[in-house]
């Protein structure tokens, strides 16, 4: 699946997301940082707006994040979603390519 992620003053980026993948491990395999805390589907840090495409949870995430009663289904917790389709996320945070990162830069890598 094709991930396309989305934020105020940044040019898209694309990468692709494997079958049972989650968009955080994708993007880290892509070289991309997304901005993420407990990565266990908890805190919601990592929740993101879908603007097109689906998503399904094969593990627990917190349904305060994403219960539909309280108008948040087009949400995503990104540690743990796993694109059924396409996918198109606006994120709340900026996202980094990891050679950009500063703790990158200092180590060299």
């Amino acid at each position: 699946m094709q991930v396309t992620l989305r934020h105020a003053n940044q040019p898209e980026v694309s990468f692709a997301c494997e079958a049972a993948e989650t968009v955080v491990t994708a993007a880290r395999r892509a070289a991309i940082t997304i901005h993420v805390a407990c990565e266990q589907g908890g805190c919601g840090a990592c929740r993101a707006r879908i603007v097109a495409g689906t998503v399904h949870y094969p593990l627990p995430a917190s349904a305060r994040w994403l219960d539909e009663a309280s108008g948040s289904d087009c949400y995503a917790l990104l540690c743990r979603a796993v694109p059924t389709s396409a996918l198109v996320i606006e994120t709340a945070h900026p996202w980094r390519h990891v050679e950009n990162s500063p703790l990158s830069r200092l180590i060299g890598r």
